[in-house]
């Protein structure tokens, strides 16, 4: 890892205020990386930071692959744009670094657990749409999952609907009909929930994105969760509640369906 220097007057040194995008990297380069984009575009106007020309974002990224070589794919890949310092005339800067993938087929094939974490989502919050630097509730929430002998947590709101994973996105399945919460809950604006959103339509599934009670989720046949490294994710358990986990090649099980239709989006 090239070293790393900052100013004392970045705002991302400061504040925490910046932005970041983890995409995986496959032999053909980052997925999605349109989606990556849109993002930081959506973050940079919640924040006021001066986004850098695409060309220059995608040139940062081209370099990180590049010097990585014949490292073993996929991979993960974190690009931080720091929040400069107007006042001193800093602009934003660019960093990038790697890491192995954390999910393993294992858990592709049986599921991962969902903690409820105690505290809520403040669905109010200007940062709910930004993918900020901003992250130690989320680092606590994953901490504490973990703690607890799940792999990941799951908030409710501050008006008790369901909202997101501390680093994935939410969907449950009942009666066949797909279910997921409304950006207005708090949620993240995943690159994976999005994928999953298009896919839907071409699968021919019902979707729902609305305010979802805990119960509803407890009622679920199937639940799974999205973010740009795992993919989709089926769920087993939440708290002590199990869910059904069908086989990968399961042509009735809807989570499958999805997984594999996204697969061939890779």
């Amino acid at each position: 890892m090239p070293e790393i220097t900052l100013a004392s007057t970045d705002r991302l040194f400061l504040f925490g205020h910046g932005l970041f995008e983890t995409m995986l990297i496959t032999p053909k380069g980052p997925s999605f990386l349109d989606l990556h984009w849109q993002r930081l575009e959506n973050g940079a106007e919640i924040l006021s930071l001066d986004l850098p020309p695409y060309e220059t974002v995608a040139g940062a990224i081209s370099d990180s692959v590049r010097k990585q070589g014949n490292s073993p794919v996929p991979y993960a890949l974190r690009l931080t744009l720091s929040g400069g310092s107007p006042e001193h005339g800093e602009q934003p800067r660019l960093f990038t670094g790697t890491r192995p993938l954390p999910y393993t087929s294992d858990q592709y094939l049986s599921g991962i657990s969902l903690q409820l974490l105690p505290w809520r989502k403040n669905e109010y919050s200007p940062l709910t749409n930004a993918k900020t630097v901003n992250y130690s509730e989320n680092y606590l929430g994953k901490k504490e999952a973990l703690r607890l002998g799940c792999d990941e947590g799951l908030w409710l709101n501050s008006k008790s609907y369901l909202s997101e994973g501390t680093m994935s996105n939410l969907f449950f399945i009942r009666n066949g009909e797909l279910f997921t919460p409304d950006l207005k809950c708090g949620c993240l604006p995943g690159t994976r929930r999005e994928i999953v959103l298009r896919l839907v339509s071409t699968l021919g599934l019902a979707l729902h994105e609305g305010e979802f009670t805990l119960e509803e989720l407890l009622q679920a046949e199937e639940v799974f969760m999205t973010n740009a490294l795992m993919g989709v994710m089926p769920v087993h358990r939440l708290n002590s509640t199990l869910y059904k986990v069908a086989a990968p090649d399961d042509r009735r099980s809807v989570t499958r369906k999805l997984a594999r239709a996204y697969q061939e989006l890779l």
